[in-house]
This record gives structure tokens, C-alpha cells and sequence, in this order.
């Protein structure tokens, strides 16, 4: 699906919560509201459009998990409704390690195994990457 479609989606959602002027189903709030500002369908439109929003925003997740000692193992999945972003696992990889390191202390990382493919799910083919960085604390070693 395009951005463009999921856009549209997302758009014709929101619209189909909204109700044209004196369109007033409960009583209870006339003269507090505006006329055909207020719609019991708006909180459900509204949390579908969040969803939407939601699984849309990023291209990549990133799981991690500390694997013992110094090792993290790191798994990049990328959003299914996204068309781009297909080559960028390698740099974000790279910069989660990167961050991991520094919010741990340490003063660098190695990365130790790491790998690209895709898996395949229910709603279709899903890009993932996986790898395991070792940090370190002073110079490299050389393990």
C-alpha cells in the first residue's frame, strides 16, 4: 500500500467521524458544543486515525536485549506499511550500537555477528536484520 493511499485512508477515517451543522443526536450537550463538532463516532475515529498513525510512523523497530556481560543482541523489523527505508538497516544498526555503548559507559563496540533477510508474516514480507555487539572499555580487544 502507498503513502499516498495510507494517507488517504487515514484522512477518510477521520472525515467519517464528523457530522454536518444541527446534526445533534444527544440532547444532553446542545449549547455547549458547536454545532457538527461532536460526534459519538469521533473517539473511535480518532483512536483508529492514532492507530494508523502509530504503525505507520517508523520505518524500523529495534528490540535489544543484553545477552550477558558486555554482548547485546540487537533485531531491527521494518514496518510493513512502509514502501522505503529498505537499505537503511546497516546505519541504524550501527547507530543503536553506537548509543548502547555510550548509555552503558563503555567506550565503544565491536560488532560480533550480523545479518539481513526477510521473514515472512501474516500481512506479508517483513525486512529484518539481526547482530551482536560486544562492548569495551578502553582499547579494543582483540577477542
Amino acid at each position: 500500500m502507498t503513502q499516498r493511499n495510507l494517507v488517504c485512508l487515514a484522512l477518510a477515517l477521520c472525515l467519517t467521524g464528523c457530522q454536518g451543522p444541527g446534526s445533534y443526536s444527544d440532547s444532553s450537550i446542545e449549547g455547549t458544543i458547536p454545532p457538527g463538532f461532536y460526534s459519538p463516532r469521533l473517539p473511535i475515529t480518532a483512536m483508529v486515525g492514532a492507530a494508523v498513525y502509530y504503525l505507520y510512523k517508523d520505518n524500523w523497530g529495534v528490540e535489544e536485549t543484553k545477552t550477558g556481560g558486555d554482548k547485546f543482541h540487537l533485531t531491527l523489523k521494518k514496518n510493513i506499511l512502509r514502501e522505503n527505508g529498505d537499505s537503511e538497516a546497516g546505519m541504524i544498526f550501527k547507530r543503536r550500537a553506537g548509543e548502547i555503548a555510550t548509555e552503558q559507559g563503555y567506550d565503544g563496540y565491536r560488532i560480533m555477528e550480523y545479518s539481513e533477510g526477510i521473514e515472512s508474516t501474516t500481512f506479508g514480507p517483513q525486512r529484518v536484520a539481526q547482530g551482536v555487539i560486544k562492548c569495551y572499555k578502553g582499547a579494543a580487544d582483540k577477542k
